[in-house]
């Protein structure tokens, strides 16, 4: 089995010299570098990562909290967590808490005994303090906030939600329905989402119903019960705002009673997730910069990891409006239908 003694017999240099090229840590020249990598290709030589990490303390590790895997937003963003991470040479425990506060404090308690070298966290079950106390790096999304300790990644959520109901007033909504999250003491950016939706509507003398959903909550059997629900009670409703999956529900359900889109009801959905794509009539939508928000926050973690400063405890990406059918005037999906014949 070939050494590091056999690299640096090879390459006719030191072994302190490969052991500094090989883990890019402390001085060597261009010259010997250069030597070093020959003899590793020339040897096939295959550095022990388990002896390196345990050398530098790492376990190559990240832990990543989610909710609920079945959200197509929360599995996308874990998608590109892992693809951002591998960029790294890190690999992913992934953590599906499902409401469980036991399953988000599990993977606390395994940061705190150096069993992962960090934690994204996408969840909000446990209190802030749990987190406080919490023995290394974090970086969360949407979520936990506490500036020099534990940065956020975000989206600007004010002019999501500005943007989603200009695009219902502009349709010609008059009376509009938003799904929403309980107001909350903790300050959570997509609080700020509805609340600029609503403010704009009223302004505009435009009803919004706000409908809250359950925490946490993301089964089908739920969504469909809620949409259901809705409908019965607030029948004359033209325009309806939430995250895809409800805006998918509600949907497939008013179609089931009649209703045409965008003729009857008009539909904007926030997050953007790559499986509206698929959807027929095509949705308008909010889009969050899913793969971009993978990519800063372990960006940042990777910095917290290696000591670095990180020079924003909040970063804040932007938003924009894909326009689809669901939210089209009368005239606009009648010149759509004109086009396609």
């Amino acid at each position: 089995m070939i050494g590091i003694q056999d690299v640096a017999k090879k390459a006719g240099v030191s072994i302190g010299t490969v052991s500094r090229v090989l883990n890019n840590n402390g001085y060597a020249s261009a010259n010997a570098r250069e030597k070093v990598r020959e003899a590793v290709r020339e040897l096939n030589y295959q550095p022990n990562e388990m002896a390196r990490n345990l050398l530098q303390k790492r376990t190559m590790n990240i832990a990543i909290i989610v909710p609920n895997l079945q959200n197509p937003y929360f599995s996308e963003l874990v998608s590109e967590c892992e693809r951002s991470l591998r960029q790294y040479n890190y690999k992913t425990m992934l953590c599906e808490t499902n409401g469980e506060k036991s399953n988000e404090q599990l993977y606390l308690d395994m940061l705190d005994r150096n069993m992962v070298d960090g934690i994204l966290t996408c969840t909000h079950d446990l209190r802030q303090d749990r987190y406080v106390k919490a023995q290394g790096p974090i970086v969360s999304f949407d979520t936990i906030y506490v500036p020099g300790q534990i940065e956020r990644v975000t989206v600007d959520h004010y002019k999501g939600g500005a943007l989603a109901a200009n695009e219902l007033l502009r349709s010609g909504c008059k009376r509009v329905l938003q799904f929403r999250d309980h107001k909350t003491k903790a300050e959570f950016p997509f609080n700020k989402r509805h609340e600029e939706f609503e403010r704009i509507m009223r302004e505009n003398h435009a009803e919004c119903v706000n409908v809250l959903i359950r925490w946490n909550e993301f089964d089908d059997g739920y969504f469909e019960e809620l949409c259901q629900d809705c409908f019965q009670k607030y029948p004359e409703i033209d325009g309806v705002f939430g995250t895809d999956s409800f805006v998918l529900h509600y949907m497939k359900y008013v179609q089931t009673q009649g209703k045409k889109i965008p003729d009857d009801i008009r539909f904007v959905s926030f997050d953007g997730a790559s499986f509206l794509n698929m959807i027929y009539p095509t949705v308008t939508c909010i889009k969050q910069p899913i793969r971009s928000l993978a990519d800063v926050g372990v960006r940042t973690l990777m910095q917290k990891i290696q000591g670095e400063f990180v020079s924003e405890s909040e970063i804040k990406l932007d938003v924009e409006l894909i326009r689809g059918i669901s939210s089209m005037t009368k005239e606009e999906y009648q010149e759509y239908q004109r086009k396609r014949l």
